[in-house]
This record gives structure tokens, C-alpha cells and sequence, in this order.
């Protein structure tokens, strides 16, 4: 009889890892083909329908992080069903059952070691974040304690604002503090070049700036117009700050460029978020897709216009900040400082107002790491924090033990989208679960029972958009993954 538990446990397990599996490799290849497909279409249509522009071998540099993918989601899946399974069949009375999910969920983390190590970091940060949220529900819900202000109607809002504003002045001041690839995806799309940022670094720690750089740059991209425009800032290589006129060289209206720069975002992110809210709409909800298939992509593109939108003011919203302090200075001979880049990223992520409520939470979380991930590494520097070794695998390793337990204990205190995500990925096999979330677990700025339909649910989304999917033009500054802020 045990023998035929094993091998029924062996097969669940394998089938849940295998499926998943395929499901992860086509959603990460579906991603970057219809991201390829919408990119195309809007530069150039007769090579939409071209096989060989969009399939060819230079176009599948997504494979290898794909297969990763799905032996990161099916490893974890078929772990996590044969370890709980298997602690079912042969755990001792001592060990109480609600703890299988948490020891299942642990070991199960371990799959993490497929995924490219450039991911650890980030893949660890957030699902720490989720486990955070648990807790505090938790807590919550238990009345141990209660944080001030999590009532508010927009406390999501402010989480987003604080860690957004933390993240920008990492871009600007500590861009070691991010991780590379999502620092060179900002400089990338930025409408300030990295020479300029590292003179404004320098100036603003009352080092040299590279004078001959930034004024060959000056001269590239404004002419002699703009060097004569700005030869009065930058006489030496120790000025008081450098001038808006030498961020934006192409042209002397500041509203010009806080304009080009919404253009610039609008015009790039879209094709990226459309891709990420049509994606999981289609495959993680195909029925409904096949059911409603105009309502469904009807769905997907109003979100897609206002999540662009959204990072689209952020963007302009940052850059017109910056070149208001610039006037403010330049007219009363003051110096710059680097506080001014902290404070501009909290009044331009006021556009997180623009979005769903139901998506604010889901942003918060998705750039709290980032920004708390940065703090830690300058509190580091300072030799205020230190290193674990393997911290990021063991880090995630605690999240997902924490959240398996709660999903398969009592999932009130994990957010709707975590959970629809695991009942996507992982059927849940019969513990005993509260279904209905209680009056005292929301969490910090919790999110409404948000939809596929139409939603780009960051926690997956943007792991399914890789870094070589991004668009590759400077002309806007994202946050995400986000987020894609690419968020």
C-alpha cells in the first residue's frame, strides 16, 4: 500500500513540475513574441508578417532564460507537491501537519538555483516583500499590533512614493545600489545620458566633473548654440551645478523636453504593457479568452493606456522637477545637492494616483525591494549592515515557506493575486483553509480582488519580460519591472 502511495505521490508530482514547466516556457516565449510582433507592427508593419524578422535566430535570445523559467516553476511545483505529499505519508504525529506546507515550501524554494543568478536577488526581494505583508496581516488580525496609518485609503500610495523615491535618487547618486541590468534599462531609456549623470554625481560630492566629456557631449547633441548657452555654468570643472541646458543640449524650452521625455515613455511602454496585460489574460485564462475575446483584449489595452500613462507622468513629471530646481538655482547662484534627486522622485510618483487602485499595492510591493535593497547596500557601505552568504536563496527560501503555509493554512492574510496565482500554478491538495478573508487582515494598502483580465500582474509579468525585451531607445525613464516601473 505504501509502495502505491510513493508512486502516486511521484507521479502528481512530476506531472504538476512538467506541466508547469511548459506553461512558464510558453508564457516567457509568448511574451517576447508578441512584444516583438506589437514593436514591429509600430515601426515597421510590412515586416510584421515576416517570419525571418520575427522568429530568426537573433530574435530568440529569450530560449535559454525560458527553459530557466520553466525549470525554475516546475522545479518548484513538483518539489513542493512530492516534499508535502511524501511529509503526509511518512511525517511522524510529532510533526504537526499545518507545518508540512512551511517545510515543503522551504525545501521547494531551493529551485531558485535554476534561475540565473542575476535574478536571485530580485526574485528573493520580492517574494520577502509578500512575506512581509503576511505577517503583518498576521499580526494584524491577531490584534499583536497595528502600523499607523495602514487605514488609509492610500497607504499603498505612499509605500509606492517612499521606495520610488528612494530608487530615483539610487539612479541618480548610487546607481551601484541597483541591480546592473535595471540601471542600464533606466540610463537606456532615460532622456539624460550616463555622462551627464556622472557629472551631476561628481558635482554633487564636490568632485572634478569631466569637463572635456560633457562639453563634447554639449557640442554632439546642441551645436555651438548649447555650448555657448551653458559656457557660463561650466567655465570649470568644479561648478556650482551643472545646467539644465546641459541635460537637454537639443533644445533651450524645458517644456519641450518634459514633453518629449511623456512622448518618449508613451511611445515605448506601451507595446510593453499591452504585451504584459494581453499575455496572462490569453494563458493563464484562456477560457474566458476564447469566451469574450474582445472583451478580454478590449480589457488588456484600456489597462495598458493607463498604466502608460501612469509611468509616463512619472517619467516627464521627474524630468520637469529637475529642471525647475535647475532655474530655481541658476537664478540665485546656488549649489546643487543630492537631496533635490530624493525629493523630486516623491513628487513625481504622485502619478501612481493615475492607476487602478487594485494595482497600487501590487507597485508598492514591486518597488519596495528594490528601494529597501538599496538602502541596505548603502547602510553597507557604511558599514552599518552586512552580508549573509547564499542570503538571497535563503531569503527566498523563508518567503515561500511562509507563503506555503499561509496558502495552504489560511490564505487570508496573502493578497488575491498571490493567491490566484498559486491556484493557477499549484492546486491546492486538501488541507484545511480559511475561505473567507476576515475583517482585520487587510494589509498595508491591500489590493482589490484583482483580475487577469486586462491587469499586468508584476510579480509575474516582469519576470516574464526579460531585460533583452526592453525597449532599447533613451528616450524615457522607467522605474519595474517594474517594473518595468518598468515600475
Amino acid at each position: 500500500m505504501e509502495a502505491l502511495q510513493v508512486c502516486l505521490i511521484d507521479s502528481k508530482a512530476l506531472k504538476t513540475g512538467l506541466t508547469n514547466f511548459l506553461l512558464a516556457y510558453n508564457l516567457r516565449a509568448g511574451v517576447a513574441f508578441l512584444l516583438k510582433f506589437v514593436r514591429t507592427l509600430l515601426r515597421r508593419p510590412k515586416d510584421a508578417l515576416s517570419f525571418e524578422k520575427l522568429l530568426g535566430e537573433g530574435n530568440l535570445a529569450f530560449r535559454v532564460e525560458a527553459v530557466r523559467m520553466g525549470l525554475f516553476l516546475g522545479g518548484f511545483t513538483g518539489l513542493y507537491r512530492a516534499v508535502a505529499h511524501g511529509l503526509a505519508v511518512y511525517a511522524t504525529k510529532s510533526i504537526r501537519k499545518q507545518w508540512h506546507s512551511a517545510f515543503a515550501g522551504w525545501i521547494a524554494g531551493l529551485s531558485l538555483y535554476f534561475m540565473d543568478r542575476s535574478w536571485h536577488r530580485t526574485l528573493a526581494l520580492y517574494m520577502s516583500a509578500r512575506m512581509a505583508q503576511l505577517a503583518y496581516n498576521f499580526a494584524k488580525a491577531r490584534g499583536y499590533w497595528h502600523f499607523w496609518g495602514s487605514d488609509w485609503a492610500y497607504g499603498d500610495s505612499l509605500l509606492f512614493i517612499i521606495s520610488s523615491a528612494q530608487v530615483m535618487y539610487a539612479y541618480v547618486m548610487r546607481p551601484e545600489t541597483l541591480p546592473p541590468s535595471y540601471y542600464k534599462f533606466i540610463v537606456r531609456q532615460g532622456p539624460i545620458a550616463e555622462t551627464m549623470l556622472q557629472a551631476v554625481r561628481d558635482n554633487c560630492r564636490d568632485k572634478p566633473i569631466n569637463l572635456p566629456a560633457v562639453m563634447d557631449y554639449i557640442s554632439t547633441n546642441g551645436g555651438e548654440e548649447a555650448i555657448k548657452a551653458t559656457k557660463a555654468y561650466l567655465s570649470t570643472d568644479m561648478p556650482k551645478l551643472v545646467p539644465s541646458r546641459a541635460l537637454h543640449p537639443y533644445t533651450s524650452s524645458k517644456l519641450l523636453h518634459t514633453f518629449n521625455a511623456f512622448k518618449g515613455t508613451a511611445r515605448q511602454i506601451f507595446p510593453v504593457y499591452l504585451t504584459l496585460a494581453l499575455i496572462p489574460s490569453v494563458v493563464l485564462r484562456f477560457k474566458n479568452f476564447v469566451r469574450e475575446p474582445t472583451g478580454v483584449v478590449a480589457r488588456s489595452v484600456k489597462s495598458a493606456i493607463r498604466s502608460t500613462a501612469f509611468l509616463a507622468v512619472f517619467c516627464s513629471g521627474y524630468q520637469g522637477i529637475i529642471c525647475l530646481q535647475r532655474s530655481l538655482l541658476e537664478a540665485r547662484g546656488m549649489k546643487d545637492h543630492k537631496l533635490w534627486y530624493y525629493f523630486a522622485g516623491i513628487i513625481s510618483s504622485l502619478s501612481i494616483l493615475i492607476e487602478r487602485k487594485s494595482r497600487r499595492s501590487e507597485l508598492a510591493l514591486y518597488a519596495f525591494p528594490r528601494a529597501a535593497d538599496s538602502l541596505y547596500m548603502i547602510l553597507y557601505d557604511h558599514r552599518l549592515a552586512f552580508r549573509v552568504p547564499q542570503g538571497e536563496v535563503l531569503l527566498f527560501c523563508c518567503a515561500m515557506s511562509a507563503v506555503m503555509w499561509s496558502y495552504e493554512n489560511d490564505e487570508t492574510y496573502l493578497s488575491p493575486l498571490v493567491v490566484k496565482l498559486l491556484d493557477r500554478f499549484l492546486p491546492r491538495h486538501g488541507l484545511r483553509r480559511s475561505a473567507v478573508r476576515s475583517e482585520g487582515s487587510e494589509s498595508l494598502g491591500s489590493a482589490d480582488d484583482a483580475d487577469f483580465d486586462g491587469e499586468d500582474t508584476d510579480g509575474t509579468s516582469s519576470v516574464m519580460s526579460s531585460r533583452h525585451d526592453m525597449p532599447r531607445d533613451r528616450s524615457v525613464l522607467s522605474l519595474n519591472g517594474s517594473y518595468t516601473m518598468a515600475p
